[in-house]
């Protein structure tokens, strides 16, 4: 009888185990993937295309267009840790699938698990240890494709020695198919993310294992639930040290219309901002020098607002975001809005990190010194003037640039100009037209706009 029951454990303990596997990613809360590289566009966290399927009614995943000059087009999904050993997937004993919603039937679908530090584009088959396989079978419908072992291309290839999960639609043609994908299951490897509570309440974006701002991440607009200008992507963190230690960032490009404007909107996912206990909202930013400008809004109309800037170039930067006036108030905010360097035609890359609310402000090294800047008159029919008021000495740059962000005057480069106001002329020389004065001190960055009457 004993012998009876632990062989039927072991058969329940088997079965349990067959198709066992992990979500890499479901373009929601569950993103453990890391897509570092894509022959075709990609747009993830894409709206489903049909949310009322029995097989995937999850609100998001990714769109896919096939590049047609690659025949084998790609998508390289790196592990955020080392994968675990593959050989139950070579045998058979488990699988990996992943759901597609596809143009046609007969389409197949591939995955190979390779170490992409040694294959690269024109050494097939080093690295590539072993490659599965699948069809679809319907057209435009959720469908859960298993993919079954086909071959190990690469037999030098340890079973522990691989990163990345390799994704190909239709390899081998040179179409420009448009695929939907979602909840890719594969290998286990050492998560980083494993074990950490979720808080969607308080933590919001930090791009490694928290995703609870409605953001659409993309190389495309994001369509009905948010809106962006310009681009957002998960990307590697471009400075590891100081205040931001973190494997991955949100890469932000700008996108300005012909006046500058650009904007990046962000809800959040699972209720209004809890700013009783958790008034301060954080983030850290990177980039160029560039004032930010955020606004926290209910329904669309600002609730509060705040004046920022990014003031040292490059570096990784702490910002506070002082709510205890709203959280006195009965107005919720559902929404956050950042507007990058509004007035400014350029494409500006920033980097953003660590969403969330505290409830007290966390450490920044803001800067100290208040410059106070204006111009007038404005508008000005000739000549205007720039009036600089100084808390303390200081490096002083000023630039006057056009709507087209090229800089066509140099005001001021000047080395400790002394505490004080000072006075300057501006416009000699100049057409008709709207200019930006842009000024930076040796810890912030002001813009001003002017109007020349001629």
């Amino acid at each position: 009888m004993k012998k009876t029951i632990t062989l039927l454990y072991f058969l329940l303990a088997s079965a349990s185990t067959v198709y066992c596997q992990i979500l890499w990613d479901d373009f929601e809360q569950n993103r453990v993937g890391y897509y570092e590289f894509v022959h075709g566009g990609m747009t993830d966290r894409f709206p489903n295309p049909d949310i009322n399927s029995s097989i995937n009614s999850s609100p998001l995943c990714a769109q896919y267009v096939r590049n047609p000059g690659e025949m084998w087009d790609v998508l390289v999904i790196v592990a955020n840790g080392s994968i675990n050993n593959v050989s139950d997937y070579v045998s058979g004993s488990r699988q990996m699938s992943v759901d597609v919603y596809s143009p046609m039937p007969n389409i197949p679908i591939q995955i190979t698990l390779e170490d992409s530090s040694l294959a690269g584009p024109t050494n097939y088959p080093t690295g590539r240890h072993s490659i599965y396989l699948g069809t679809t079978s319907a057209t435009n419908q959720w469908e859960t494709i298993t993919l079954e072992f086909d071959s190990r291309p690469d037999p030098n290839m340890l079973d522990t020695e691989l990163t990345s999960v390799i994704l190909l639609f239709n390899g081998g043609t040179n179409t420009s198919d448009t695929y939907y994908f979602d909840n890719l299951n594969g290998p286990e490897f050492n998560n980083q993310c494993e074990g950490l509570t979720n808080d969607p309440v308080h933590n919001f974006a930090d791009w490694d294992c928290n995703w609870n701002l409605s953001m659409c991440p993309s190389q495309t607009q994001c369509s009905d639930f948010d809106y962006m200008s310009g681009w957002l992507n998960q990307s590697y963190n471009p400075e590891t040290g100081g205040i931001n230690t973190s494997k991955y960032s949100g890469d932000y490009t700008r996108n300005p219309d012909p006046t500058g404007e650009d904007v990046l909107i962000a809800y959040f996912q699972e209720q209004d901002l809890d700013v009783g206990l958790f008034p301060y909202f954080n983030m850290k930013i990177y980039g160029p020098p560039t004032p930010l400008y955020v606004s926290f809004q209910n329904n669309g109309t600002e609730v509060i607002g705040f004046e920022k800037n990014i003031w040292q170039n490059n570096t990784w930067q702490q910002l506070n975001f002082d709510l205890t006036s709203v959280s006195a108030s009965s107005i919720s905010i559902d929404r956050v809005v950042f507007f990058f360097d509004q007035g400014m035609v350029n494409w500006n890359t920033y980097y953003l990190d660590d969403l969330g609310l505290s409830s007290a402000p966390v450490a920044v090294d803001e800067n100290k010194n208040e410059l106070l800047a204006s111009v007038f008159p404005n508008p000005a029919k000739n000549n205007a003037s720039l009036r600089l008021s100084l808390s303390k000495a200081s490096n002083v740059k000023a630039e006057v640039v056009n709507m087209q962000g090229k800089v066509v005057a140099n005001l001021i480069n000047t080395t400790n100009l002394a505490e004080g106001i000072h006075t300057f002329q501006v416009g000699k020389g100049l057409s008709a037209g709207l200019y930006f004065i842009k000024l930076i001190t040796d810890e912030k960055l002001t813009i001003k706009k002017m109007e020349l009457l001629k």
